[in-house]
């Protein structure tokens, strides 16, 4: 299932580090405001579920493993903590310790732990 919040963004072009809206100037203020969808806490995340959720990044890791390398990223909110892990990614530009970020994606288990493979992320002001 696509949505619009996969589909209204892209990658700008190379050493760029942020999303930035696709669509042309043009096209900017057609739309009507429509609200976001709501974010859960992050104690709410349950394994084979989707959730939406915003926190802060409290700890990076990178692992190499025989396969490849991988980012992992612990955020946080009041109510619990959830482990976005990214394959292949050694760094991405903006994840940083103390960043705010919305996420999205399927929960899954990753080491015995509750964690979004590869989510779709934005990074968010305070």
């Amino acid at each position: 299932m696509m949505t619009a919040m996969h589909t209204a963004f892209r990658r700008i072009e190379a050493g760029a580090s942020e999303m930035t809206p696709s669509r042309s100037p043009a096209s900017v203020g057609d739309e009507p405001d429509v609200p976001a969808p709501a974010t859960a806490p992050i104690n709410q995340a349950k394994w084979r579920n989707r959730i939406r959720a915003t926190g802060t990044v409290r700890a990076l890791r990178m692992q190499e493993t025989p396969t490849g390398s991988s980012l992992g990223c612990e955020i946080g909110d009041d109510a619990g903590s959830l482990l976005l892990v990214f394959p292949g990614r050694r760094r991405i530009p903006g994840i940083e310790l103390g960043a705010r970020v919305l996420v999205e994606g399927m929960v899954g288990l990753w080491r015995r732990q509750l964690a979004i493979l590869n989510p779709y992320y934005e990074l968010v002001g305070d």
